[in-house]
């Protein structure tokens, strides 16, 4: 399984990230945590984030530059 760590405050107005996500998430094995998304209070559960990492074979951070 292909993990991206989606971390973008702003995803509306990046639409060189929106369409990566969009492109990458058609494909087969692939699972976002987009942690604004899941975290907007920043109350990160930590448990949760190490063992989507554990079960992957491969880690991808996508955030903006």
């Amino acid at each position: 399984m292909i993990l991206i760590i989606y971390a973008h405050p702003y995803p509306n107005k990046s639409h060189v990230n929106r369409e990566m996500l969009k492109r990458a998430t058609s494909q087969p094995g692939v699972t976002v945590r987009a942690l604004y998304k899941l975290y907007p209070d920043f109350d990160v559960d930590v448990q949760a984030e190490q063992q989507a990492v554990e079960q992957s074979d491969l880690v991808v951070l996508q955030h903006p530059l």
